[in-house]
């Protein structure tokens, strides 16, 4: 998402996906409320410990609609993590050349 609230891209089979959701669209409302940055991730940390699905609502051209995201696994962050049974490859990549 962008930081005026517009989907960049949604992940193929993901709630937001099977919601409805899809690039372009730009959020505008959250549960009800007028969208600001924090709005989202506060909606999600909600969801986490409710049954209710993640109400959003969007604006694609003129056209508003509110879709449901049935989603309660709380905020995730993805990262890397060496898997010590492979090579080193970045390690090998980010080596600096000798002279």
């Amino acid at each position: 998402m962008k930081d005026d609230g517009t989907v960049d891209d949604v992940v193929v089979g993901a709630p937001a996906w099977d919601a409805g959701l899809g690039p372009g669209m730009k959020l505008v409302a959250v549960g009800g409320r007028a969208w600001t940055p924090d709005l989202l991730p506060e909606a999600i940390r909600a969801a986490a410990v409710s049954t209710a699905p993640i109400e959003l609502t969007v604006q694609q051209v003129d056209v508003l609609k509110t879709f449901r995201v049935t989603y309660h696994g709380g905020e995730r962050f993805p990262h890397l993590e060496r898997d010590a049974a492979r090579p080193d490859l970045l390690s090998a990549i980010l080596a600096p050349i000798a002279r």
